[in-house]
């Protein structure tokens, strides 16, 4: 009347029989490349990729830190060589500026320009 189907026999393995046996690594698995194959391992491929894009970013960020940090330096010793330049150019310009400088500039090229021996006065127009 009633076919009875025989149950198929499934196997069961106590869940510490199988963290014991997940728990087992030895060197011959580890250089067989048997762990790598693991679920275990294969389940935390995508935390692996993420941590080593982080630790790309992180390299990358530190090159391009070191990069910045040259150019901060190279400018900055740039900035000191035009201001000392600077600093000579507007003394050297006060020196040639002054009266008997530029007397002795006109004696040394000959031009026929003398010093004004009165003072200038002030022209007045009345209208």
């Amino acid at each position: 009347m009633f076919n009875k189907k025989k149950k198929s026999q499934k196997e069961f393995i106590p869940t510490s029989q199988e963290i014991r046996e997940t728990q087992k690594v030895t060197v011959k698995d580890l250089i067989g490349g048997k762990m790598l194959s693991r679920e275990v391992v294969v389940r935390q491929i995508p935390f692996i990729l993420f941590i080593a894009a982080l630790i790309l970013f992180y390299i990358i960020n530190q090159y391009r830190g070191e990069n910045i940090m040259r150019q901060i330096m190279a400018l900055e010793k740039q900035v000191k060589e035009l201001r000392s330049e600077y600093s000579s150019t507007a003394f050297d310009r006060q020196q040639m500026s002054t009266q008997s400088e530029i007397l002795k500039m006109i004696n040394e090229k000959g031009l026929p320009l003398l010093e004004a021996r009165t003072p200038p006065y002030v022209i007045e127009m009345k209208e």
